[in-house]
């Protein structure tokens, strides 16, 4: 049992998704035939062809909190901006502070790209102490950071449960109908730094304009969760997505079932370079290919933004 304060959970949101028309009308004629095109399905032909060997920030947004800051995946990138504005005082303004305003800047950034998609994403990054960290539906423990060092972790709190979070890593949190996302990128002796997410509503292919993976201050790396949305009831798709990152790395992307997100349908790591890749795969199922979600999680310490994810 945890010997921090717990907030207390009054209202749950749950993670929606939106399914394609044609979807929602095969459903209504054959229920059963989601369960069949699960049991059919097959992805393969995987390619991967670097476009290019240059990494660039284009597309990304800036904080709308922020704006006079450039954009940024790194909050190391912007930390010496943010002391410059707020130097510490021993005071009023302290060191986990400048940590948590340098990685909200970037977080804001990067819930406003997935917000922009017509979805929605929460988030905040502070120290859940005091004054505590809370969002949504979803809280951090309040504990001493000398706590969370002792033990190793902290606990998140959700509504359909609990999950431990490494102290300096990070822990995804995936229910049936509920995704959220912890880390800790400081911990002093007292205060503490960690960021949440919560996806509230999925963004939906196609995706066409660039969205950024978050990373903390430490490096850990948050997932995206998207809908991948065949356009019309067929039994072969094509997929197309376009990676940018700062350093060559393994992407892995897991296919979960859109009405149980726990249900794993497949998973694959996929070794992209440095630069922009464009990774081709192709989807057979039988009636259909069914919509998926897409877990799409980069490595910790590297800057990645997805610029295109299309179904055709």
């Amino acid at each position: 049992m945890s010997s921090g304060f717990r907030e207390p959970v009054i209202t749950a949101y749950p993670t929606s998704f939106k399914l394609p028309l044609w979807f929602k009308r095969v459903l209504l004629k054959k229920p059963p035939s989601l369960t069949i095109a699960f049991e059919t399905l097959r992805i393969s032909n995987f390619t991967v062809n670097r476009v290019s060997d240059v990494f660039s920030l284009k597309g990304l947004m800036k904080s709308p909190y922020m704006p006079n800051i450039n954009p940024a995946l790194n909050p190391a990138d912007i930390i010496s901006e943010v002391k410059a504005m707020a130097p510490v005082d021993g005071s009023e303004v302290v060191e986990w502070m400048q940590i948590a305003a340098a990685e909200n800047i970037v977080l804001q950034a990067r819930i406003a790209e997935y917000n922009a998609l017509g979805s929605q994403v929460v988030g905040n990054s502070g120290d859940p102490y005091i004054p505590g960290l809370i969002v949504e539906d979803i809280s951090l423990e309040r504990i001493a950071g000398v706590t969370v060092t002792e033990r190793g972790y902290a606990i998140a709190y959700t509504p359909h449960g609990t999950y431990n979070v490494p102290r300096l890593g990070k822990a995804t949190g995936i229910y049936r109908n509920y995704l959220s996302w912890a880390s800790i990128s400081y911990v002093g002796a007292v205060q503490w730094v960690a960021s949440l997410l919560k996806w509230r509503e999925l963004a939906t292919t196609p995706i066409t304009q660039p969205v950024g993976f978050y990373m903390d201050s430490r490096g850990n790396t948050a997932p995206h969760f998207f809908i991948q949305a065949p356009p019309r009831p067929t039994i072969m798709v094509k997929v197309r997505q376009k990676y940018e990152c700062d350093k060559d790395q393994s992407i892995l992307i897991t296919f979960r079932d859109p009405y149980d997100y726990t249900r794993v349908i497949f998973t694959r790591s996929i070794g992209v370079k440095s630069g922009v890749s464009e990774v081709k795969f192709d989807i057979i199922g039988l009636p259909y290919v069914p919509p998926m979600m897409a877990e799409i999680q980069p490595e910790n310490g590297v800057q990645t933004k997805l610029n295109e994810y299309t179904v055709y």
